[in-house]
C-alpha cells in the first residue's frame, strides 16, 4: 500500500485507494484545501517524490506550466506509488478538531438565507482564523463547508446558509433544524484569511452568502485597529430582497464608520448601485495598487474581480480569494463515500 509524506506532518500516512487529500483529513492532517473538487487550487502542493495520477481539475486552478514544475492539486491527485508532498500554503495551519455544537439560534432574514449559531459547550475550543470554513454535518446528511461570520474567540460560531430549491443539505436544514440539534463541526479551513495587514485601502467584497467570512475579516480588522475610513465592504446581491444583513452593515457604518456599498444585479434603486458587483468596483476605483482585497462568493464574481483588479495594479499576492463552488452529484460520491465531506450545497 502507497505511503504519503507530508513535508509539514512527522508521520507518513497509508494512501490506500484515496487521493492524497482525502487520505490527509482522513487521518487528521490539516492540510491546506478549499473546494476539494479541483476548482480552487486551495491544495495545490509540490510533488518531491514519487508518481500520481491525476482526475480531472480546472485549468485555472492548476496551469499546464505548474503541472511541468511538480505542483499538483492534492485533491485530485492519487498515489500509484509511495509519495513526498509539500503544501505550498505560507499560512501554518490550525489545529484541525472535530466537535458536536448544539444550535443555539436559528435566524432565517430572508427566504432562501438560514443564520445558524452553534454554542461551544463547556470545555470546548474551535481556533480558527477570520475568513476561514468549517465543514459542518446534520445528522446523517452529507457534510457541507460554510465560513464562520463571527470573529475568532467569539460564541457561538455563525454561518450564513444559502437555501437552495434542490439543496440536498440546504432543503432540509431550512426545513427541519431545531435549536437543541446537534451539529457536527470539523475544522477550521482555508486560506483566505486575515493576517493582521499594515494598514492600507482594504476592499472586503461579498456575493450573496459570501458575506459570511467577509464580516469576520471586517470585525477583526476594526478590533485589530484598521482605519474604518479605509475599509470599503461591498455586497452583491440580485435584488433589494436578498440585502439580508443591510441593517447589520449600516449599523457598522454609524458606528465604526467604514464604507458599504450594496449592489444589485437586477434592481433599480437609485440610492443602491445597480449591475455586477466588479462593475461597481471598476468605477469607483482606477488603481488598485497598495490595496488589500478579500473577495468571496460564487466563481464568475470572484474572477471577474481578480481580473478587474490585477488589470489595474493589484498584486495578486495581496489578493484572498474563496469561491463558493456548488456542490455537483459527479464530483461529490467519491468524496463523501471515502471521507464524508462535501462542498458547498
Amino acid at each position: 500500500m502507497a505511503l504519503i509524506r507530508i513535508a509539514e506532518w512527522p508521520h507518513p500516512i497509508e494512501a490506500g485507494r484515496h487521493r492524497i487529500l482525502e487520505a490527509a483529513l482522513d487521518a487528521g492532517v490539516p492540510f491546506p484545501h478549499g473546494c476539494g473538487s479541483g476548482e480552487c487550487g486551495g491544495c495545490k502542493s509540490q510533488l518531491l517524490e514519487g508518481e500520481v495520477v491525476c482526475d480531472s481539475y480546472s485549468p485555472d486552478a492548476l496551469s499546464a506550466q505548474e503541472r511541468t514544475q511538480g505542483l499538483i492539486l492534492a485533491c485530485r491527485s492519487r498515489p500509484v506509488t509511495d509519495v513526498t508532498v509539500r503544501w505550498l500554503s505560507a499560512v501554518a495551519p490550525l489545529p484541525m478538531v472535530k466537535l458536536d455544537l448544539k444550535v443555539a439560534a436559528i435566524d432565517r432574514p430572508t427566504s432562501d438565507v438560514v443564520v445558524l449559531s452553534l454554542a461551544l459547550g463547556a470545555g470546548q475550543k474551535f481556533e480558527f482564523r477570520a475568513g476561514q470554513f468549517a465543514k459542518l454535518r446534520f445528522g446523517k446528511l452529507p457534510a457541507r463547508s460554510y465560513s464562520m461570520a463571527n470573529m475568532p474567540g467569539q460564541d457561538p460560531l455563525v454561518f450564513h446558509i444559502r437555501v437552495l430549491p434542490d439543496g440536498r443539505v440546504s432543503g432540509p436544514v431550512s426545513r427541519d433544524l431545531r435549536v437543541g440539534h446537534t451539529v457536527e463541526v470539523r475544522g477550521p479551513f482555508g486560506e483566505a484569511c486575515w493576517d493582521g495587514v499594515k494598514p492600507a485601502p482594504l476592499l472586503l467584497l461579498a456575493g450573496g452568502t459570501g458575506l459570511a467570512p467577509i464580516l469576520s475579516v471586517l470585525d477583526t480588522a476594526l478590533r485589530d485597529g484598521h482605519p474604518a475610513h479605509q475599509i470599503h465592504v461591498y455586497h452583491g446581491v440580485r435584488t433589494e430582497a436578498d440585502l439580508y444583513a443591510r441593517e447589520e452593515m449600516q449599523q457598522r457604518v454609524r458606528e465604526r464608520g467604514i464604507r458599504f456599498v450594496p449592489v444589485l444585479a437586477e434592481g433599480t434603486r437609485t440610492q443602491d448601485r445597480n449591475g455586477h458587483l466588479h462593475e461597481a468596483l471598476a468605477r469607483d476605483f482606477a488603481d488598485f495598487s497598495g490595496a488589500r482585497i478579500f473577495v468571496a462568493g460564487p466563481p464568475p464574481m470572484v474572477d471577474a474581480v481578480i481580473d478587474l483588479a490585477v488589470n489595474r495594479g493589484a498584486d495578486p499576492d495581496h489578493i484572498s480569494a474563496d469561491a463558493f463552488v456548488a456542490a455537483a452529484p459527479e464530483k461529490r460520491s467519491l468524496w463523501e463515500r471515502i471521507t464524508g465531506w462535501g462542498t458547498l450545497d
